[in-house]
């Protein structure tokens, strides 16, 4: 992997022990914030793992994440899967789920180059991973699935299943598939799913 040069964040020396005694307070509160989220991101990564999907939504609805919450329990569950690799560097961790996340997805090459050029400290923000992430992802296969031999309902019907797939694997989905993705969309009740079964899907699958 070709060296990417880091963004770095410049610390100021500070000089008074009564700032500093504010400053490690502040510290230790913004690891305990970090190690905090590593816990949560474990309870629904585990969560996710052990109990059926049905139960898992009650879970989600007990705690307050319910649909409206899907790319906060998505980043959760991410993390939780790539918990090991914070073990060691806990203390240096930032206290935000969206940056871990971000760490989360880089690809274990990318990860420990972002560890040799020392980038990761509390301060940092998932734009310093920016151009990491890009390197890491580049190379990731990508498909495009053609929907044009569906009727309307078939292909309403193919992308939420196609949708819950991608959440159960943490599949990143980019689509213009408009009608789906507003509050437009008309709510699939459990008799309108169930004709899944009985849909010959016809669409082409081409990879980029």
């Amino acid at each position: 992997m070709s060296k990417i040069k880091p963004i770095t964040t410049k610390v100021p020396t500070v000089s008074s022990p009564k700032i500093e005694d504010y400053v490690d307070k502040y510290r230790l509160c913004v690891k305990k914030t970090a190690a905090n989220i590593l816990e949560l991101a474990d309870v629904v990564s585990s969560a996710c793992r052990d109990l059926s999907k049905l139960d898992f939504n009650l879970f989600r609805n007990a705690i307050g994440a319910d649909k409206s919450k899907d790319s906060y329990i998505k980043k959760l569950k991410v993390i939780g899967g790539k918990i090991a690799r914070f073990n060691e560097i806990s203390d240096k961790l930032p206290p935000n789920y969206t940056t871990l996340y971000a760490l989360s997805q880089l690809d274990d090459d990318t990860f420990t180059q972002v560890l040799h050029d020392e980038l990761i400290t509390p301060a940092m923000t998932s734009i310093t991973l920016a151009s990491y992430a890009y390197r890491s992802t580049k190379n990731v296969p990508r498909a495009i699935l053609n929907f044009k031999n569906l009727s309307v309902t078939e292909q309403s019907i193919a992308f939420t299943e196609i949708q819950s797939v991608c959440n159960k694997f943490n599949i990143d989905v980019k689509s213009n598939f408009q009608f789906a993705l507003t509050n437009k969309n008309p709510i699939l009740n459990h008799s309108t799913m169930t004709l899944i079964e009985d849909i010959k899907v016809k669409n082409h699958l081409e990879t980029v």
